[in-house]
């Protein structure tokens, strides 16, 4: 049986296949009638609206919450309903630049430390050469209504926001009604890979889904955050013992 939604801890993740996802978010980019908030969830995002009412009601305004990486899709496994496939931010970004490309459609970057932003910009434009650079903005340049104004005033087809979740989302949630046409996004550390920044795993480890243990060898500070997942995992056989609680009262019931 097909879910729509899976409640994965109390955030409802998309279960769509990829191209399904992308025809639905094309289309209403290209209606004009609507923006676009995109969440990609992984457990660190997860945990963190599990702790903070505040950034789960963030997340609650967007119009997708797709699975990013291994962890939500071990997750929906646990739970015995599995999600269609695995959504990354990263691929996403890649995606959207080559469709803004092939539609001559602009994009804003928007965040991480000063010079990044607009490095990312350039190589990207290197890699998808036909899409408008509609400005970019470093992470430490504030993020008030000011600088959501000025954005804005790009008239961007497509904002990505590295700012590191909880910050991206919070300032997307915030701020969204400035951009009634735009596809808004928050892409994490996707501007450091783009811009060359920080190396992206390679294909061995992104075929074995490891890409989060290349990630903790090179960059070892990332310990702390990697300390979620088990955590994680724990919360997700929580939620399917509460689950199985209540199909027996209903079969007794029965």
């Amino acid at each position: 049986m097909a879910f729509k939604k899976l409640n994965i801890i109390g955030i409802p993740i998309d279960n769509l296949a990829r191209d399904q996802f992308l025809e639905q978010v094309y289309q209403e980019l290209e209606q004009h009638q609507k923006n676009v908030f995109i969440v990609t969830a992984n457990p660190e995002i997860i945990m963190s609206a599990k702790k903070s009412p505040a950034y789960k009601e963030s997340i609650s305004k967007a119009d997708y919450i797709v699975p990013d990486g291994s962890g939500i899709m071990i997750a929906s496994n646990i739970l015995n309903l599995p999600l269609a496939e695995k959504i990354t931010g990263y691929d996403l970004v890649h995606t959207f630049l080559s469709y803004a490309s092939d539609k001559k459609k602009s994009v804003f970057f928007f965040g991480a430390k000063e010079g990044v932003a607009v490095n990312a910009a350039i190589q990207a434009n290197k890699l998808y050469p036909h899409f408008k650079v509609a400005g970019t903005k470093h992470g430490y340049s504030g993020l008030g209504l000011d600088v959501a104004e000025e954005i804005a005033a790009t008239n961007p087809d497509f904002v990505f926001v590295g700012l590191g979740a909880p910050l991206q989302e919070n300032w997307i949630a915030s701020y969204k009604h400035l951009f009634p046409h735009s596809v808004l996004m928050g892409v994490g550390g996707s501007f450091d890979v783009l811009s060359g920044n920080v190396k992206r795993a390679s294909k061995f480890w992104l075929d074995h889904n490891l890409e989060w243990l290349h990630r903790l060898i090179t960059q070892p500070l990332r310990i702390k955050r990697m300390l979620q997942l088990p955590i994680f995992v724990g919360e997700v056989y929580k939620q399917k013992r509460a689950i199985r609680k209540i199909e027996l009262k209903r079969d007794r019931k029965i």
